[in-house]
């Protein structure tokens, strides 16, 4: 039976984040993958309401008391074998509906970690969660900094589940419609993704932990999720990574900048890293915040209280 990608874009229809998709999946079909392509648009996904009792997390999203399109979206994934993420930069990030699809398809319901810890839920029904991945960001802006946090933002998308990206295409300048086509050097880049991915869903039998089949340029300075995009603080004399969070040393060679990146098994782009979050998470709980909880307990009550300014929206007519 042939393996699947999946391919979920937050684009326009034929749009130029669809058009990239598209040329993709071709490609890996043409390498004998089974292929689908779901416009996030064109379904009926809400905001994540952020309920205390979580019934996602028990029941999975057909728990979810939003009955949208969110459940049978978390089955498309499930059922993958290999995922692609598409998205147009809008305000430096990607569309909105991408953070609709991270919070309500994944989070920590999927996360990896949980599943190692506490067992796998049953709605995952034994399907696996680790897969081979790839990211497209495109930005009509004429410069990176325009589009930085584009790619960053597809990351988180796939933390939780410990989707591998194997490949990711940043595309800047292309904006009107049909633009996407007079790009040749990104038409290639995008046939290369869909082979990439292809082959890292083919090959099941490999850890695709940080492996990375795509171009890596020298510029690109983080060589785990090479990218740039670098949390740096005065009195440091080293950068943290924002997407996978690996730390690197700064040098200045010849009055240029470099960086040394230890090897680092924590990051989040493995599960030893999920593992690492999880532990601050409970130890925050258990050794900060449970000893002094009572403290605030009636303060809390009266700010729970305090409504008297909260204004809703008119009530829509049945």
């Amino acid at each position: 039976m042939a393996r699947k990608i999946v391919a979920f874009s937050a684009g326009k229809t034929n749009g130029n984040t669809e058009t990239y998709i598209k040329i993709a999946l071709e490609e890996a079909r043409k390498m004998g993958c089974e292929v689908e392509l779901i416009r996030l648009n064109s379904c009926d996904l809400r905001p994540c309401k952020a309920c205390l009792n979580m019934p996602c997390m028990a029941k999975g999203p057909a728990g979810c008391i939003l009955k949208d399109d969110g459940a049978w979206l978390a089955e498309k994934f499930l059922e993958c074998d290999g995922f692609l993420l598409g998205s147009p930069v809008w305000a430096l990030g990607p569309a909105g509906v991408v953070s609709d699809f991270r919070d309500r398809i994944f989070g920590p319901k999927t996360d990896v970690a949980g599943k190692e810890l506490y067992g796998e839920p049953e709605w995952v029904k034994g399907r696996p969660q680790y897969r081979p991945g790839a990211l497209i960001s495109v930005g009509g802006a004429l410069t990176e900094n325009w589009t930085a946090l584009g790619l960053p933002t597809l990351y988180t998308v796939t933390f939780s589940a410990q989707i591998n990206i194997i490949d990711h295409m940043n595309v800047t300048a292309v904006a009107d419609p049909g633009e996407a086509l007079t790009r040749k050097d990104y038409v290639l880049r995008a046939k290369y993704l869909g082979q990439n991915l292809a082959y890292a869903v083919n090959h099941p039998e490999i850890d695709w932990t940080k492996k990375y089949l795509g171009e890596t340029p020298e510029e690109e300075a983080c060589p785990g999720c090479h990218s740039s995009l670098l949390i740096a603080k005065p009195g440091r004399n080293y950068v943290e990574c924002a997407i996978c969070g690996r730390k690197g040393y700064i040098t200045m060679p010849d009055g240029k900048i470099r960086y040394e990146w230890p090897e680092d098994n924590g990051d989040r782009l493995t599960v030893q890293g999920k593992f690492k979050h999880m532990r601050e998470i409970a130890y925050h709980h258990d050794a900060i915040f449970a000893p002094i909880k009572d403290t605030v307990t009636e303060e809390y009550e009266y700010y729970k209280k305090l409504n008297d300014f909260i204004v809703r929206p008119p009530k829509k007519d049945a």
